[in-house]
């Protein structure tokens, strides 16, 4: 027994030196997914034991390791002698200060402003007096889902199957889509009967459409780090509607081919009286200009013997007349009328 108790007094006298002299109060090492433009703080509360007596004064570090920037361990921030210094070349500087404006008041937390993917790695908090207590936190700086864009494909009307479409064209992967009615367009909803999952990650299908699914659809996107959404406001037609957009589209079809009609028409008789007035300059030669009343009637013969054509020009009521032949070759001849 006395043995026991000498034992027991050796062990008791040497358990402050086994104590550490600086202890950081944290849950050992974190782990943060963090979105791109935002700020964090990192935690390093710390402690000093009662037995780290000595002149010694506080002294804390911070370091950067990234996988982008291998080699010797470089010090971004750091606390000594009442004076904070900046390291250089982690692009942090501007944007990095200690919480506390005198961290050797047990908190060496310090506060990271506007995130770039660039900042992800591990960083490491150490807080030195006697010994050394050291703190991790892993930070991965992803960046939101852009913010999606909504549609439906297909005719909203009653009755119908419909596709509700969203997607987002940017975020760090893996993005989630999930699809929501909204209760009078405001906060969280549930989705109504008859609606399924679309084979694209961002589809929702609607069949048989009734006024139950009328309303604002939310498309919410999300990743790790945050979330975008989109809205539709989905309004249904009667079937009537249907029969008159046919009917509407019969008719527009209609008036088309009429006016085109018309214009086919239109060009025919310009030509032809082209035609006609070339025919009358034609007899005017032919009788050697002694015609002085203009053709009134022109009409084109069907017979043309060999290739040949006749157009014939009749003045009123004289019984002149006179034809213009017009060969395939495209040479023309001007002969005299034969008599009727």
């Amino acid at each position: 027994m006395a043995g026991h108790g000498a034992s027991l007094l050796l062990l008791l006298g040497l358990m402050p030196a086994l104590l550490l002299a600086v202890r950081i109060n944290s849950k050992g090492r974190e782990v943060l997914y963090l979105a791109k433009g935002d700020s964090v703080k990192l935690g390093c509360p710390y402690v000093l034991e009662p037995e780290d007596n000595g002149p010694q004064g506080v002294g804390i570090e911070w370091i950067q390791i990234t996988p982008e920037r291998p080699g010797p361990e470089k010090v971004f921030l750091s606390y000594q002698d009442h004076h904070v210094n900046y390291g250089s070349g982690s692009g942090l500087q501007d944007r990095v200060a200690f919480v506390q404006n005198d961290p050797s008041q047990y908190d060496a937390s310090i506060r990271l402003a506007d995130l770039q993917v660039s900042d992800t790695g591990t960083y490491q908090c150490r807080v030195k007096k006697n010994t050394v207590a050291v703190h991790e936190v892993i930070v991965t700086v992803e960046e939101k889902p852009a913010p999606p864009q909504c549609w439906a494909e297909g005719e909203v009307i009653e009755g119908s199957s419909i596709v509700l479409r969203c997607y987002s064209r940017g975020g760090a992967s893996p993005l989630s889509y999930q699809w929501a009615k909204l209760a009078s367009g405001y906060g969280g909803g549930h989705l109504p009967s008859g609606t399924i999952q679309g084979r694209a990650p961002g589809d929702l299908i609607i069949r048989s459409l009734t006024e139950v699914h009328t309303g604002v659809y939310q498309c919410r996107v999300t990743n790790r780090v945050g979330y975008s959404a989109c809205q539709i406001n989905l309004s249904i037609g009667p079937k009537g509607r249907r029969v008159g957009v046919i009917v509407g589209s019969i008719l527009g079809s209609l008036l088309l081919l009429s006016l085109l009609g018309l214009l086919i028409y239109a060009l025919i008789c310009r030509y032809r009286q082209k035609e006609c007035q070339r025919a009358c300059s034609d007899c005017r030669s032919s009788t050697g200009g002694t015609m002085t009343r203009a053709c009134n009637v022109c009409a084109h013969h069907t017979y043309s013997p060999h290739g040949i054509s006749y157009m014939q020009c009749q003045h009123g009521d004289s019984d002149e007349r006179a034809a213009a032949l017009i060969c395939n070759e495209g040479i023309r001849h001007q002969v005299a009328c034969p008599a009727l």
